[in-house]
């Protein structure tokens, strides 16, 4: 029997910035990864790490001076490289959708929220007019906003943050998406808000089957969303893993930074918040080697002269770093 395809498979993804006479910029470098459906994998790292970037590449909402240089983007069967203006449009928002980190600026200002989720779903569907409205009101009340009549007629602003990403999510799902991509949908919410929308991404990821990419830098949000967490640095890919064993045992020097930089606050007061030396490299000062050697605690020669390779780590997961199993095997005695 065939083996089921992925719900979305990038493959050797690379993006650039086209920046004069300093040439192209690598952005994001050799980036693959899949995810099944209904399966929820995380995209985790600093700001400016490349994880939204390959989002918007895989959607193909890149602009210029950006372009993909490199590798494919597939959904299921369909080539999103090989797709072009109404064939693109049809398949951007309807059988893949973003959320995206700021639901102020994505909803426009100037209409109602239900008549902006009817105008997806008319564009997306055969649904009349009629047909549409009716399933806002379904859409709305899937998403756990009560008097879902009252608040379609609502516009953004009268909204709370919470009820305004809710009403992103509904918009999203208008379609019956294959695959969600979530670009940081709970940064500017409260932390009650903020488990709650996980739970609802969730409970939607096993209900409907849809395969979801978290974008965050949020290390808790995503140990309670992801099933797989991929750790990017300087626009590559550098770990990925399941999130139980990620999270006990990270393999690559980066994700052991991360996740002990993460704020205790069951620390007593005074102590140090602990942080990862120096700064992320731009696309345009890479280091030689691994780019995380500079700041690298475990940097040995070999690490300013080759690029490791992103390999199996033997536990389900892959890791490029040329020293993981060692410090693996050390760790563990």
């Amino acid at each position: 029997m065939t083996a089921a395809l992925p719900a979305l498979a990038v493959e050797g993804l690379t993006v650039v910035a086209d920046a004069g006479r300093a040439g192209p910029l690598p952005i994001v470098r050799d980036v693959s990864f899949t995810v099944a459906r209904g399966a929820r994998m995380g995209l985790v790292g600093e700001s400016g790490s490349g994880k939204t970037m390959t989002a918007m590449a895989a959607m193909g909402l890149l602009r210029r001076p950006l372009r993909i240089t490199a590798g494919s983007v597939r959904l299921g069967e369909t080539d999103l490289r090989a797709l072009r203006g109404r064939a693109l449009n049809r398949v951007r928002g309807g059988r893949i959708g973003m959320i995206y980190q700021d639901p102020m600026r994505s909803l426009n200002p100037l209409h109602k929220v239900g008549d902006q989720i009817s105008e997806t779903i008319r564009l997306h569907t055969s649904l009349n007019r009629r047909e549409a409205g009716a399933r806002v009101l379904e859409l709305l009340d899937d998403v756990g906003i009560a008097d879902a009549a009252a608040k379609a007629r609502a516009y953004p602003h009268e909204l709370s943050g919470g009820m305004r990403q809710r009403v992103m999510i509904a918009m999203a799902l208008s379609a019956d998406p294959e695959v969600l991509i979530c670009d940081e949908p709970t940064t500017a919410l409260d932390v009650t808000t903020q488990r709650r929308i996980v739970e609802l991404l969730v409970r939607i990821s096993r209900e409907r089957e849809v395969a979801m990419v978290m974008i965050t830098h949020d290390l808790g949000v995503a140990a309670g969303f992801c099933d797989e967490i991929a750790v990017m640095y300087a626009g590559r890919l550098v770990e990925q893993a399941p999130v139980r064993e990620l999270y006990a045992a990270p393999r690559h020097p980066y994700t052991e930074a991360l996740l002990g930089a993460a704020c205790d606050l069951t620390l007593p007061l005074g102590r140090p918040i602990p942080t990862i030396a120096g700064q992320p490299p731009l696309p345009g000062q890479l280091a030689s080697g691994c780019s995380f050697h500079p700041r690298c605690p475990y940097a040995q020669e070999v690490c300013a002269q080759q690029r490791p390779a992103l390999a199996e780590s033997g536990d389900g997961g892959r890791v490029a770093c040329h020293f993981a199993l060692t410090r693996e095997e050390v760790r563990h005695g």
